[in-house]
């Protein structure tokens, strides 16, 4: 379970900390200590962002990536979406929003909010892959930790980079990607999303 981050306004402070919330000196933001019943922070929880990627199905996909700090290669996770998923799409035309569907896997980063379902699932396969904050962009989103020394990888390195993580530009880069198909339903907030995923047949399925 990710741990659940507060926006305690200056003047509540002290109404939180004797409630039992905690403050993270580093990432500058009050949380909740998970032995504590988060219902009685309720009103400082974050409101919930509105799903922006959404499908019948997902992958969990695995690979490795070299940590920047301790220069050892670590687990790291992600979400590649299959074809027939749905983005919310900003049609200029009408001036609304519109869901609309995706011909190709997408492959997802700088993921804020998970469905509960999928958190859960996420959860119990790794306890690298949580809830960080990013100095780099000043947001939170889940992000993936070293196995090793705990520092946090930055999505765009994991995601974006050639040779780490999830970009594979050959059939040896695709083979180590490890995809676990989940046949349930996924809905996230995303800051961005591929369109298309380079040598996705190439990557094994588990």
């Amino acid at each position: 379970m990710p741990r659940i981050e507060l926006r305690v306004p200056y003047q509540e402070k002290n109404h939180a900390k004797r409630l039992g919330a905690r403050w993270d000196a580093q990432a500058r933001v009050w949380f909740v200590p998970e032995d504590l019943d988060p219902t009685r922070f309720q009103r400082w929880w974050p409101p919930v962002p509105e799903p922006n990627v959404r499908g019948p199905a997902y992958f969990l996909a695995a690979s490795a990536s070299r940590c920047w700090r301790c220069s050892v290669r670590s687990r790291v996770h992600g979400f590649i979406l299959p074809a027939g998923h749905e983005t919310l799409f900003d049609d200029d035309e009408s001036d609304d929003w519109t869901w609309e569907l995706a011909e190709e896997p997408s492959i997802l980063c700088y993921v804020d909010w998970l469905a509960p379902a999928v958190a859960q699932r996420v959860a119990a396969l790794t306890p690298h892959y949580r809830i960080g904050h990013s100095r780099l962009t000043g947001s939170q989103y889940w992000m993936n930790h070293c196995d090793h020394c705990g520092a946090e990888f930055d999505d765009h390195e994991t995601f974006c980079e050639p040779g780490q993580g999830f970009l594979a530009f050959t059939r040896e880069d695709a083979q180590r990607v490890e995809l676990q198909h989940v046949a349930e339903a996924f809905a996230a907030s995303c800051g961005s999303y591929s369109i298309g995923v380079t040598l996705f047949d190439e990557m094994r399925r588990t």
